[in-house]
């Protein structure tokens, strides 16, 4: 990102969220600096030919659909040559160009290979209806969302095609990074997780790239009233039908065994000044849609919420109404951070100053996560069971409110450095067991608990 685009970047952040905000973020930045090192590696040509040259997935046909409108040309030059320099065969590019003249035309024209399909559009129907007219033309099994000025890596339809060919997905997405507009500097990685819902639900953290079972795209399609997150909409949609399957017959599949992340950098996000990208911004618009996009998967789950936007844009916070394991039946516990001296003093984001938002902005996000810290959770009803299983002591919550204290036998072992270790011990067992038993893990990072032990936190506790 160029030093303009941080400095705009850095002052509506300042706007939105005030002075002191600004520098704890900038602070972390300079500090962390979480992706310092990232350089893209393209594959080298031995391995790029031995992909050629493996037949052994070839029947999974992609078709990659690309809303175009008043496209650069060398953007759409680019765009075309990455699916031209991909190392498996089986797809095809369905252009629908709603520009008013002919500038997309012109480049496509230049291209002689019977996989790229292009159709002028009478009108521009935006990006959601111009989506929808590729989706009515396109003939493969899974279908990818493509935007119009971006890239894919030479190997990514090779390495989604292997992935899906053992899972057989509803959907796939891959990681990604950031392209300057000459497209030849790569940089802001985005690792991302395994699918992971309580995190979806702060932010769309999946795209880009995706793609689709031909036959769930064309139940779902694109909703014109949600353009600028019409994706989000989408994959929204999907979740929200497999959480419903998932509630109605406790035997079903979880919704993580449909969706399949293949976890490597597959797609080159260009950045440019008006790209949300590159401006967030210039499509706050899209930020809107993405919020009713979130209320209506809300509604459709039955739960009663308040969503707003969280204090970085693009993210988004659900307020649930009344008890959370009344509307979360898939919830087996929820939980803050435990904080020693300022610092986490357990879980994925253990040593990490509180202040900070982490990699991606995770540690101000609802997540699902594998272990919560016994001194600040609460358990739902139906697993109450395991804790005093587990524990020995009869369940109490620990989540922090007002005035209220860990229970006796708690404070007793965070006195010391042997006990906290026995209070890890049995958090992971316990987190373990309510997981094997089905229920998800939700940390809420927002709640938060000062223990007050002996020493701060170390690395061998």
């Amino acid at each position: 990102m160029s030093l303009t685009q941080n400095i705009k970047k850095t002052i509506n952040y300042s706007r939105k969220n005030g002075y002191a905000e600004t520098v704890l973020s900038v602070w972390e930045r300079v500090t962390e600096n979480y992706s310092a090192n990232y350089t893209y590696q393209p594959p080298e040509e031995e391995t790029l030919q031995r992909q050629r040259e493996d037949h052994s997935v070839s029947d999974i046909q992609f078709s990659i659909l690309v809303p175009a409108y008043e496209t650069q040309t060398a953007h759409m030059e680019a765009l075309i040559d990455s699916c031209m320099a991909q190392t498996y065969g089986n797809w095809e590019l369905i252009i629908t160009d709603g520009s008013p003249d002919d500038c997309v035309e012109e480049v496509v024209r230049k291209y002689q290979d019977p996989r790229i399909r292009y159709v002028k559009l009478v009108e521009n129907g935006g990006i959601a209806e111009n989506t929808n007219k590729a989706i009515d033309l396109a003939e493969g099994d899974y279908y990818g969302l493509l935007d119009h000025d971006d890239l894919l890596t030479p190997d990514a339809l090779y390495l989604f095609a292997h992935a899906i060919d053992e899972k057989r997905p509803i959907f796939a997405y891959s990681d990604e990074d950031k392209c300057d507009t000459s497209g030849k500097r790569f940089y802001d990685p985005h690792f991302k997780l395994d699918f992971n819902l309580d995190l979806f639900l702060t932010n769309n953290y999946v795209c880009h790239f995706t793609v689709v079972q031909a036959e769930v795209m064309r139940k779902y399609r694109i909703r014109k009233e949600y353009d600028g997150s019409q994706d989000y909409d989408l994959f929204l949609r999907i979740v929200a039908g497999l959480l419903l399957k998932e509630r109605e017959n406790r035997d079903a599949r979880p919704v993580e065994d449909y969706i399949l992340h293949v976890p490597k950098v597959l797609y080159h996000w260009r950045c440019h000044e008006n790209s949300t990208a590159g401006n967030p911004q210039s499509k706050m618009y899209a930020y809107e849609a993405g919020k009713k996009a979130l209320t209506d998967f809300a509604a459709r789950m039955g739960w009663k919420v308040d969503v707003r936007h969280n204090k970085h844009l693009g993210f988004y916070h659900i307020e649930y109404r009344n008890d959370l394991f009344h509307h979360r039946r898939d919830l087996a516990a929820a939980g803050g951070f435990a904080v020693y001296h300022g610092k986490v003093a357990s879980g994925i984001y253990r040593g990490q100053p509180l202040v900070y938002a982490g990699y991606m902005n995770r540690m101000d996000l609802y997540q699902d996560v594998a272990v919560l810290d016994i001194r600040n959770l609460a358990v739902s009803k139906a697993y109450q069971d395991i804790y005093q299983e587990v524990t020995g002591h009869p369940y109490e919550s620990t989540i922090l409110t007002e005035n209220k204290e860990l229970p006796q036998w708690l404070r007793e072992l965070d006195k010391s450095s042997q006990g906290r270790s026995q209070i890890a011990r049995m958090s992971a067992e316990l987190c373990h067991r309510l997981s094997a038993a089905g229920g998800r893990l939700l940390l809420n990072p927002t709640c938060v608990r000062t223990v007050k032990g002996v020493a701060a936190v170390s690395d061998n506790e």
